[in-house]
């Protein structure tokens, strides 16, 4: 027997598909912290092997080669990534990187030669060709419109608007299918008053809460300056090292250990890792050893908060291992318990084996002639 093709399930499908799609390309483009992700170019000089617009799949590498097509923060140039190829590697191991609709490498417009550590990484390619997306940056540029800043509430939104369709559906379908209405008992309602059923949904709220407030904190402090060659003035020649202060606050009422990473080789931050009480502040240094060229340069300064719950030694250890780690450890057991309760709740109301709380079935006799006295004035 041939199945009809449900029109509810064909717009449920259709709108978590746009909905994943929105997210996919949210967070997978232009994002220089994951081991892949969606990019495209915003200039002609890749043409043409890649034009304006042209979307690509960039991926991490350890090793980078001649001919390889790569994106990179420049630390000259006016743009936040270049994406341009390699032409050639340095007896030092850096790279000189050029568009191919270039007439000079990038190094003779006044780039330095492009340290690993700058790459975030190369294009991928198939049959020798890279593999290209068209008109990804119009596709990307439309979706920031409609969305801007995309969250976890407003993802949280979107889901409640496709359940909202398919409620709305629903109701349209029931019209035309006869009435065969049950007057609601009050064992249909008694699992919702379940203590379990309360602690588990405060533990999954609260969880949630937290775990969105961590890692919304996470971000990176930038720190420019110029390099230049003449002494005297307030900036830093090639080669010196120079000093910053900087300070973090932590605004909220529960203590946070924040671990501080710098972008570059030739970084450091001291402390780095601090806790920070409620509604207080601390100061750290960042020593910098200037580069070897002159030019404007940006550095990077990672932040990643955690809630201050685990020994130092452990959260180190944990960290060094991935930043993710910490997270799971401290959030892993809340999981745990309300996957726990999920199971016990689901287990205490399995049909036939439902029992009605006393405290309840008294609130209704209570209740009751309250109900019939307004029903009667009415």
């Amino acid at each position: 027997m041939n199945k009809v093709l449900n029109p509810k399930k064909l717009i449920y499908f259709f709108l978590i598909l746009i909905c994943v799609f929105i997210v996919f390309v949210k967070y997978m483009n232009l994002n220089d912290k994951l081991p892949f992700g969606l990019w495209y170019v915003q200039s002609d000089s890749m043409k043409p092997t890649i034009t304006i617009d042209d979307g690509f799949i960039l991926i991490r590498s350890n090793e980078y080669s001649v001919n390889d097509i790569i994106t990179f923060r420049p630390q000259v140039l006016n743009d936040e990534y270049v994406t341009h190829r390699i032409i050639d590697v340095t007896d030092d191991g850096k790279y000189i990187t050029k568009g191919d609709y270039n007439q000079s490498t990038d190094q003779e417009g006044g780039e330095p030669a492009v340290d690993k550590e700058y790459i975030v990484g190369k294009v991928m390619v198939i049959n020798e060709r890279p593999f290209i997306i068209p008109n990804l940056g119009i596709i990307s540029r439309r979706i920031n419109e409609m969305v801007g800043d995309i969250n976890v509430f407003k993802l949280l939104s979107m889901g409640i608007f496709v359940y909202l369709i398919g409620y709305i559906l629903d109701t349209f379908a029931e019209r035309n299918k006869p009435s065969n209405k049950k007057k609601l008992r009050l064992i249909d309602i008694a699992p919702y008053f379940d203590w379990v059923f309360l602690i588990l949904c405060a533990t999954l709220l609260i969880n949630i809460f937290f775990l969105v407030w961590t890692i919304k904190s996470w971000g990176a402090e930038e720190i420019g300056y110029v390099v230049v060659s003449t002494e005297g003035i307030s900036a830093p020649l090639p080669g010196e090292v120079f000093t910053e202060t900087r300070a973090l606050e932590n605004r909220t009422l529960f203590p946070f250990v924040t671990v501080m990473e710098a972008q570059r080789a030739g970084v450091e931050v001291n402390p780095k890792k601090l806790k920070l009480p409620p509604k207080q502040h601390h100061e750290y240094l960042v020593v910098i050893k200037a580069p070897d060229d002159i030019g404007y340069y940006i550095e990077r300064i990672h932040k990643k908060s955690y809630p201050d719950l685990l020994p130092d030694k452990l959260l180190v250890y944990l960290y060094s291992k991935g930043e993710i780690l910490p997270l799971v450890v401290i959030f892993g057991p809340v999981i745990l318990l309300n996957i726990a309760l999920f199971i016990w709740w689901n287990r205490r109301w399995q049909t036939g084996e439902k029992e009605v709380m006393g405290w309840l079935i008294a609130l209704r006799k209570l209740l009751k002639p309250v109900i019939k006295y307004f029903q009667n004035a009415g």
